[in-house]
């Protein structure tokens, strides 16, 4: 949660949080997240980082892209991975239950008008899923971990692996109601609240390196993504012209307060039928026969021919 709340958005945030499933159908809804008009689509960068120190260095413009190429990050291949985005933010119903307070309501108004982004959900999904099949799959396996919960050999494994799905959320606490309301609406979810987008790379911190201390930072907890709107079939590739247009970031980071705590807000999957904290081998890498094999017994070789 952000600590430069006000009391009343302050109220209004753990209003939210302490809603009952009944008072939360009866007070909030999803609405779709759409570009202002005349807004500009472009490329944002998404910080699933433990340490800001990582994203300052891959931004910065005073280093070479060969240089930080060899010391501060590696890219996950393929880059231009296409996605769809699907886009929500919480919303005060016209008509909010009677079971709250005319201040309740009031302070949730407050939080809602007055934080950005905090009550906004977007979920990037690969085109062949829709927002049903990520709803079946938080329906069927329950509560998902954290990228910072993930234990570290299995983050290790996804540093080096593009998701199927990617969950970026504003507040960490609001998971559990988006979930609520995501159901609740789930046949109500239209084109609108869609749009096609492309994974222009995935970057995570090297685990070696002479210019950052790996003691300071998590190497395996610090990657960026990069995503842009899909307009046209033409490629962008992660190089020195594409970070140079990062240069405004890399002048608002405080880097001598640079730490930045994941809080919760990344939850990635990487297969859609096992729990997002754990690694289904059989269907990966395909270490593992589909059929089972026959009893050695029953194998006829040359020899006894």
């Amino acid at each position: 949660m952000n600590n430069n709340l006000t009391a009343a958005e302050e109220k209004g945030y753990n209003t939210i949080l302490n809603l009952t499933d009944e008072e939360l159908i009866g007070t909030l809804r999803l609405e779709p997240v759409r570009l202002k008009k005349n807004q500009t689509p472009v490329c944002t960068m998404f910080e699933n980082c433990q340490s800001r120190r990582f994203s300052a260095a891959l931004c910065d413009p005073r280093t070479s892209f060969e240089f930080k190429f060899n010391e501060i990050f590696e890219i996950v291949e393929p880059q231009n991975v296409e996605y769809k985005k699907f886009s929500v933010k919480l919303a005060l119903k016209s008509h909010p239950t009677s079971a709250l307070s005319e201040e309740d309501i009031n302070n949730i108004k407050a939080f809602i008008d007055g934080c950005y982004r905090q009550h906004h959900l977007n979920i990037f999904m690969r085109p062949d899923l829709n927002i049903s099949d990520v709803i079946t799959y938080l329906n069927k396996f329950g509560s998902l971990k954290s990228d910072k919960e993930i234990d570290d050999d299995i983050c290790k494994i996804n540093m080096e692996r593009i998701p199927r799905v990617l969950i970026h959320i504003g507040s960490a606490g609001f998971l559990k109601s988006f979930h609520q309301l995501l159901n609740f609406y789930s046949d109500s979810f239209d084109t609108s609240y869609s749009s096609p987008y492309k994974l222009i790379g995935k970057v995570f911190q090297k685990q070696r390196s002479n210019f950052i201390s790996i003691e300071e930072t998590i190497p395996h907890r610090n990657c960026v993504y990069f995503f842009r709107p899909f307009k046209s079939n033409s490629e962008d590739f992660i190089n020195s012209e594409f970070l140079q247009s990062f240069i405004k970031f890399f002048e608002c980071i405080d880097i001598d307060n640079s730490s930045l705590n994941l809080d919760n807000k990344f939850y990635s999957i990487y297969d859609m039928k096992c729990s997002n904290d754990r690694i289904n081998i059989k269907n990966n890498n395909d270490l593992y026969e589909d059929k089972s094999l026959p009893n050695y017994s029953d194998i006829k070789f040359e020899k006894d021919l």
